[in-house]
């Protein structure tokens, strides 16, 4: 959609927001923008920061939780939506999703001729950056956007993981056919 067929009614804000899931499990948060549907309000988007937090764990707390010869892996990955996912992360091939995140730690213990070794990494992927030739990710027509954080754990290592984010945008009027095919748009894909 061309950003003309927008007219801004505020400068650009941020919001901010944290959601924690607990070991293994997926969580799913409500962020309200508070948007004025009588007056066709709607949220550019045009910028995301997300951080994920593997609370209490770092590679090296990792190691001699399951023996030589095992293999570690603990993390979690984030998504936001325009449209509510109650029990399933939800990736940047669903039309609702437009920011993601992944936080991974992980660790390899081996026995060899010589004596055991132990190998860590922490990898870290943000799908939250908008394309240099786009003026915005996306359009939030309904009154709000959801923080999926789903938290992974691999035998005997748990913890919690915790995402800290900020999305940046503005406020925004649209035309009533505009405004009615947007929300048309979220409705029909939740």
């Amino acid at each position: 959609m061309p950003k003309a067929a927008l007219s801004p009614s505020s400068q650009q804000i941020e919001i901010s927001f944290s959601s924690l899931a607990a070991a293994a499990s997926y969580t799913s948060k409500r962020i309200d923008l508070q948007l004025n549907p009588l007056d066709q309000e709607v949220f550019v988007v045009t910028a995301v920061k997300l951080d994920l937090d593997p609370i209490g764990l770092t590679p090296l707390n990792l190691f001699g939780a399951g023996g030589v010869g095992n293999n570690k892996l603990y993390g979690g990955s984030c998504a936001l939506t325009r449209t509510e996912s109650a029990s399933a992360l939800s990736n940047l091939g669903a039309n609702t999703c437009f920011a993601t995140a992944s936080s991974k730690l992980g660790t390899s213990e081996e026995s060899q001729a010589g004596g055991d070794y132990a190998v860590s990494y922490a990898f870290q992927e943000d799908n939250s950056d908008t394309p240099s030739d786009m003026e915005y990710l996306t359009v939030i027509a309904t009154n709000d956007f959801f923080v999926g954080l789903q938290a992974m754990t691999d035998g005997s290592v748990s913890g919690n993981m915790e995402v800290h984010g900020k999305v940046y945008g503005y406020r925004a009027t649209a035309s009533a056919a505009i405004y009615a095919a947007l929300v048309q748009s979220e409705v029909i894909s939740s």
